[in-house]
């Protein structure tokens, strides 16, 4: 039977929107760059021509955040369709139903037992900080806590998702195809499957980062809007992401199984936009790499 996690639809949609919150590089409230931004694209081509084009994402921005470009608009009005890395638009009923379905284990120890001693004190200050204790997260199980600890935070530094890459996305693609390479469902059934230990680093590193109040965030946010494709493999070799199997599951598993179903697509002759979390497009695990791969030329468009 599904178990309520939480009444506010604000919440919901953030649990949506920042599932993977570090690797989506979301952006932490503030004043935007005065920069123009330069935001990585990539052309994906063969010896025909162009064949569609990819793009990382940040979920959550600041607002007035300017991170649209000509190339970027140009690749847009050529695409036949938008592919998102959750294709329905975030419904709060259905995230929290989702999260509910999955999300409870009778008889857990509280959070604040299974994580590890020295983690305990960053717990109990984000407790604190975001008036949460044990009791609010009863037989949850500590992918979930993590997940909306980070939600919930989110929340408080000014995040909203209505504010991100993607509901931009699908007001300019206008009235072509948008679909996802993943669903609600079974993105939460990613963490959902993932083995105590996993679960536990996870819940324990989200906890320190919040606790530490560091600005990683906006560190991440500058190197995107700068399109550092490196700086950005290097923000996503830190925190839960440098546990292997966290990694694996979260990031380098997803990634090939992606680019199998873009490599597909473009094969149909479809010609789309693709735009998902920037940890996603860096690094030599990146959709780029994957894509060369599987035999496509894939070029940064300047």
């Amino acid at each position: 039977m599904t178990r309520p996690i939480s009444p506010l639809p604000r919440l919901a949609r953030m649990l949506a929107a920042s599932l993977l919150i570090a690797l989506a590089a979301c952006g932490a409230a503030g004043s935007p760059p005065a920069e123009p931004a330069k935001v990585a694209l990539w052309a994906i081509t063969d010896d025909t021509g162009v064949h569609g084009w990819l793009l990382g994402t940040v979920h959550s921005l600041p607002p007035g955040t300017r991170w649209r470009r000509p190339a970027i608009d140009s690749a847009i009005a050529g695409a036949d369709r938008l592919v998102l890395e959750i294709g329905e638009p975030l419904n709060p009923q259905v995230a929290g139903e989702a999260l509910g379905r999955l999300a409870f284990t009778p008889g857990l120890p509280p959070p604040s037992a299974r994580v590890g001693p020295r983690f305990r004190g960053d717990l109990a200050r984000v407790y604190k900080d975001l008036s949460l204790g044990d009791a609010q997260f009863k037989d949850q199980e500590s992918w979930a806590v993590a997940l909306q600890i980070a939600a919930i935070g989110g929340l408080k530094q000014g995040m909203e998702p209505d504010s991100g890459v993607e509901p931009e996305l699908r007001k300019v693609i206008g009235a072509k195809p948008v679909s996802g390479l993943e669903t609600i469902d079974s993105q939460f059934g990613i963490f959902d499957a993932l083995p105590p230990r996993a679960q536990t680093v996870l819940l324990e590193q989200v906890a320190h980062e919040a606790a530490d109040n560091r600005d990683d965030d906006k560190d991440m946010l500058a190197l995107w809007l700068r399109g550092d494709e490196l700086g950005i493999a290097r923000e996503a070799q830190t925190g839960f992401l440098a546990d292997p199997t966290l990694r694996a599951a979260l990031l380098t598993r997803r990634n090939l199984a992606w680019a199998d179903q873009i490599n597909a697509m473009l094969k149909t002759g479809s010609k789309p936009f693709i735009a998902v979390g920037a940890a996603h497009v860096a690094g030599v695990d990146g959709l780029p790499r994957l894509l060369e791969a599987r035999g496509w030329q894939v070029k940064r468009v300047f």
